[in-house]
């Protein structure tokens, strides 16, 4: 896939002035009130400073490659924004100097809540960006924020879990192997866009930029083991260079290394959602007993999937599946997934036979 640079090569210096002396307004409208403000990081990463009585987000969609539309607790009013690129492993921030920025119009949207911000040029698939941007309520609270999102992609794919193995399996050479995922494409599409999130430790993994077709199965391995030599993601046609753990050459092998607290070996609740517009694909929680006890927790977690159409059955234990505690039992689809069918407990079982 060719990457393009997100940048303006028909601004000069008066426009890149301009776009500069906008955001210097904006920051210095934030330092005005930061005796009496508060700076608040999500777990989505949005970067906020406002008055305890400004207005909070409680939510972000990007609609498309030119759009994001943002959602607060009460009515709004704002004019303009800032969209900048960040750099691999770079986080929102208010402190964040735009290179090359690109303006970003404000329009009321809905019931005065939400504001549409209309960027002058297209979010680039693959790439990540951050949008500035100052709001103010009817009483002059204001609230100053960067929030982090993706070039968005038209054709993310309906991706379903088909086998979970949620413990390691060590060894002395390459067939050590790390907790995964298997998940099939049930369109053809780009993963870009696509996260699994693992409750019970809060875990995101963000799936690369990767063209697939219906039918393929992609093998997302949660951890490098011990020879990282081996962990090589493919990411493109060539699906020969992953050699840990069960790696086959006829389907495709991502890996990952987000530290320790990843998923939970023992209770869990995992989705499969669209990063951009919220929306689940699928879901599956599980539970072990030990000692006669189980510890899972995740009804209100489990909950949301439910209310989304993702899974079917109880918020409760009692609609979770029973997993065997095991290195070589991995839970396996025993039904092969459906687009609009919910995933329920019935679907999955500790099976030897891996579909791996």
């Amino acid at each position: 896939m060719k990457r393009e640079i997100f940048k303006n090569p028909d601004l000069g210096p008066g426009e890149i002035l301009k776009y500069f002396l906008l955001a210097a307004a904006i920051v210095a409208g934030a330092l005005f009130c930061v005796c009496h403000s508060s700076c608040q990081l999500t777990s989505q990463g949005i970067q906020a400073l406002g008055a305890e009585d400004s207005p909070k987000i409680v939510g972000v969609s990007v609609l498309n490659s030119k759009s994001v539309k943002i959602d607060f607790s009460k009515e709004v009013s704002g004019q303009t924004g800032l969209v900048s690129k960040l750099q691999e492993g770079q986080k929102a921030s208010l402190d964040v100097i735009a290179q090359n920025p690109i303006q970003a119009k404000a329009n009321s949207f809905g019931d005065g809540k939400s504001l549409l911000y209309i960027f002058d040029q297209s979010a680039r698939l693959g790439e990540r960006y951050q949008l500035f941007s100052q709001i103010s309520d009817k009483r002059g609270n204001t609230l100053t924020f960067a929030i982090p999102f993706d070039g968005f992609n038209e054709s993310v794919p309906l991706c379903k879990m088909i086998e979970v193995q949620a413990e390691s399996r060590s060894a002395k050479n390459e067939s050590a192997e790390s907790p995964y995922v298997i998940i099939q494409a049930l369109q053809d599409g780009n993963l870009f866009g696509i996260d699994l999130y693992c409750a019970q430790n809060k875990a995101v993994y963000q799936l690369p930029a990767v063209e697939v077709k219906a039918g393929d199965k992609i093998v997302l391995h949660l951890k490098h083991t011990a020879f990282p030599d081996a962990c090589v993601s493919e990411l493109e046609s060539d699906l020969n260079l992953a050699k840990s753990g069960r790696a086959k050459a006829i389907w495709r092998d991502i890996y990952f290394d987000i530290g320790p607290k990843g998923i939970s070996a023992s209770n869990d609740a995992l989705f499969l959602r669209n990063r951009n517009t919220g929306k689940l694909m699928d879901a599956l929680t599980y539970y072990t007993v030990k000692n006669g006890k189980t510890t899972w927790n995740l009804g209100t977690e489990i909950q949301k999937a439910i209310d989304k159409g993702a899974w079917s059955g109880l918020a409760s234990v009692e609609g979770a599946v029973q997993k065997t505690s095991s290195k070589v039992k991995p839970l396996v689809r025993a039904k092969a997934p459906k687009a609009d069918v919910p995933s329920c407990k019935e679907d999955w079982t500790s099976s030897k036979e891996s579909v791996y």
